[in-house]
């Protein structure tokens, strides 16, 4: 068996981040699963390319959480699935305060979306949107949550639980 040269672990890790953000964790591991079991070269290799600014755990958390608060993710599961790609606590919280997205409008948004129909209180769910939705202008009598029985609050709020939004973005729908 030949021994893997720097470039060749470069050259990998770069295919890797050509195609997305990697988080320093997830490039080690594919690399391994690549290339075999040489630790050492590996955290070389993606300590320069980290240096050189080409891997950034950050951007791909800013990234992350861009793509999951656009699919309607709450924090909550975000928080856990950059954890699972071991992005750091500090950079996951810096992530967050920039990213700069009110999760109360982003549960009320997901809630409308999903239960406008049994809402019932929507006037027109279609012509509802979601981007220019003003969720401050949103009269709360026009959701009207409060109304709604134990069972459909219930199953809501599971629901909600499901897509990451913690119990303060829930408690406030009511």
């Amino acid at each position: 068996m030949t021994a893997i040269k720097p470039s060749d672990v470069r050259r990998a890790a770069m295919d890797l981040l050509a195609r997305r953000e990697h988080s320093r964790y997830e490039i080690l591991l594919k690399l391994t699963r690549r290339l075999g079991d040489n630790p050492e070269l590996f955290e070389q290799e993606v300590g320069k390319l980290t240096d050189e600014g080409l891997q950034s755990d950050r951007r791909l958390a800013e990234a992350f959480i861009r793509a999951r608060t656009n699919r309607g993710q709450g924090p909550v599961k975000i928080k856990m699935e950059l954890r699972a790609r071991q992005v750091g606590d500090e950079i996951i919280s810096i992530a967050f305060e920039e990213c700069g997205v009110d999760f109360t409008a982003l549960a009320r948004s997901v809630a409308v979306r999903k239960f406008g129909d049994e809402l019932g209180k929507v006037t027109d769910i279609q012509t509802l949107d979601m981007e220019a939705l003003d969720m401050e202008g949103l009269d709360m009598k026009t959701l009207d949550m409060k109304t709604l029985d134990i069972k459909t609050r219930a199953r809501i709020s599971r629901f909600m639980q499901q897509r990451g939004f913690s119990y303060d973005h829930i408690s406030s729908l009511y």
